[in-house]
């Protein structure tokens, strides 16, 4: 199962650290997300940047990844 990993601005929304899920796309990641987390809406997750095994997801809808993958949500960069 892959395992996600919150910061700490979210862990304080969403009550873990981290949660492993059967997802394998950001679409079945979403949905088991907010099956699984009871204040799933206010954390706001879509306004989040992905990352897979490191590496920033520019088109996260897009996305997949393995059963042994790593998934955090960041605070997405803005340029100015």
């Amino acid at each position: 199962m892959a395992i996600v990993f919150f910061s700490s601005e979210l862990e304080a929304i969403l009550g873990c650290t981290q949660l492993k899920v059967a997802a394998l796309s950001y679409r079945e990641l979403l949905n088991e997300l907010s099956e699984c987390l009871p204040n799933y809406l206010e954390a706001n997750l879509e306004t989040f940047a992905l990352v897979i095994d490191g590496e920033i997801v520019q088109e996260p809808f897009l996305a997949t990844f393995e059963a042994n993958s790593e998934l955090h949500f960041i605070q997405k960069i803005a340029a100015g």
